[in-house]
């Protein structure tokens, strides 16, 4: 079966350069943020990575983040996405360039893929070989860690988790039971990079082949 690339969309974006404080006070804005930036993707596995990443190299602090129910199929708006990201920042350039820098991530370096083009396959793989401070601080994920991100269709993405946490020397640092919000499952395992990026590719092998035979026992 081949891996085939799904492209992710950012579908909308904004900027609030002075955020009013009543709105700040529902988010919880930290002391000196007075900008806050907002996002929605197609994808909202790649959006949580995507801010993550945007953690390391701009001034921001992620707010909220959660994927809508159903995912994108069951979006209020056709720019609502799978996902709402809201981060904020000290000053106006800084959340613009966590923006930029999701835009980028979103764009170029996506781990959603399915097998030989089938809608029905999709599922995300990808080794993280630093972690940002969004997922240290909500994972408890150690500074300079390697994490991988592994998500797909509950029954098979069970199955090779579990091989996936066979084959290499990675913890569980967040599992999404199914069905979840997107009706999904999956978890995110922390190690060294060599052991994400083995569990990465156990995960894979053993995917491909619980659905190339969904049957088989």
């Amino acid at each position: 079966m081949k891996i085939i690339p799904i492209e992710a969309h950012v579908l909308s974006q904004k900027l609030i350069a002075n955020v009013n404080p009543e709105l700040a006070r529902m988010y919880n804005v930290p002391e000196g943020h007075h900008s806050i930036g907002l996002f929605a993707t197609d994808n909202d596995d790649v959006a949580y990575l995507a801010v993550d990443d945007a953690t390391k190299k701009a001034n921001i602090k992620v707010l909220h983040a959660e994927t809508f129910y159903g995912g994108q199929t069951c979006s209020w708006s056709k720019y609502g996405g799978s996902v709402v990201v809201v981060f904020s920042g000290p000053k106006v350039q800084d959340v613009r360039s966590g923006l930029a820098y999701v835009n980028d991530y979103v764009k170029n370096q996506s781990g959603l893929f399915n097998l030989d083009g089938d809608s029905g396959t999709a599922f995300y793989a990808d080794c993280i070989p630093r972690v940002g401070k969004y997922y240290q601080e909500k994972f408890n994920i150690p500074e300079g860690m390697s994490y991988s991100y592994l998500v797909g269709g509950p029954i098979e993405t069970n199955f090779a988790l579990d091989k996936a946490l066979k084959s290499s020397d990675t913890k569980i640092a967040h599992y999404w039971y199914p069905p979840s919000h997107a009706n999904s499952s999956g978890a995110i395992l922390y190690g060294t990079e060599s052991a994400c990026r083995s569990a990465v590719n156990a995960f894979i092998d053993t995917l491909k082949a619980a659905t190339a035979n969904p049957m088989g026992i």
